[in-house]
């Protein structure tokens, strides 16, 4: 049987195994392997000629002292038409593209009582504590890929339930390290900064609220408006409600809020975006409604 205008795309992930091992008391290295199949076309029978693609990640930790670790990893993605391997160290709008070997990561962490640091690149993926666990936050246009920050993170304790976040992060124009919204391409530039300031608490309070945050993004000159560009300045707010019910052992209601507006763009209404998601959280064990 054959549809006009058919799409369907399959994403399996066979095998994911993971390896880990000590070789001192300082050094340890891991890594793994993913195979993963795609198949799209217009017609049901295409997806049974798609391409099969294997991604290896290898990586090492190496302690300094109780409160200083480097990270450091590789990362390559490799298909069924083996292109010639490569090496890059430019972020690839958050994957890497096929043949290409590229630093999954490379920072200095630094932990201590109330405060985080890390210097480098790493991965960091905002999230709201929804079910789909999607988020508007920094207006990046969705959470399925991979974030790399090339910069720096400070964490600080605030009090017991505040904690606050410094991310500034450095983007190349045509290799950004996200899939941002279009309007916020960063084109004008081949060098560009972006910052975040924010302050969460993920403490549940006595009204059930789980999560509530509140942030400015800032990116100078990375904003396209009819007459050109200019700097994207948001704000932004999160909030999650989540009623316990008890037949679920351990289930609940979950509902989640965002607002943000930049307060750059060309008409007030227009630099608005809201968002809203709810549904059953743990119906079953490891099940989300």
């Amino acid at each position: 049987m054959k549809f006009c205008y058919w799409f369907l795309s399959l994403f399996l992930i066979v095998i994911t195994p993971n390896i880990n091992a000590q070789t001192t008391e300082n050094l340890s290295f891991n890594g793994s392997a993913r195979f993963a199949y795609l198949g799209s076309g217009s017609e049901a029978g295409d997806i049974f000629n798609g391409t099969s693609f294997l991604r290896f990640r290898l990586g090492s930790s190496y302690s300094i002292n109780e409160n200083s670790t480097v990270i450091a990893g590789l990362a390559v993605t490799q298909n069924d038409q083996f292109p010639a391997l490569g090496f890059t160290i430019q972020p690839d709008g958050g994957g890497v593209d096929q043949g290409n070997i590229s630093l999954d990561n490379i920072y200095y962490q630094y932990k201590d009582d109330g405060i985080g640091i890390k210097i480098g690149r790493f991965q960091h993926t905002p999230n709201v504590k929804s079910n789909a666990g999607r988020s508007i936050l920094r207006y990046q246009s969705n959470n399925v890929n991979n974030h790399w920050v090339d910069g720096f993170q400070v964490r600080k304790a605030l009090n017991e339930d505040w904690t606050a976040e410094l991310v500034t992060e450095y983007q190349n124009r045509g290799n950004t390290s996200y899939s941002y919204s279009p309007l916020l391409n960063f084109g004008n530039n081949k060098h560009n900064v972006a910052a975040y300031l924010g302050a969460e608490n993920l403490t549940r309070d006595d009204n059930n609220f789980i999560q509530k945050n509140f942030a400015v993004f800032i990116a100078p000159d990375a904003f396209l408006k009819p007459d050109g560009y200019s700097t994207y300045f948001a704000i932004m707010s999160q909030l999650a409600h989540d009623t316990p019910i008890e037949y679920l052992k351990g289930g609940s209601f979950r509902i989640a809020a965002e607002a943000g507006q930049n307060i750059q763009a060309s008409e007030f209404s227009e630099g608005t975006i809201l968002n809203i998601s709810a549904g059953i959280h743990n119906y079953a064990e490891k099940h989300q409604l």
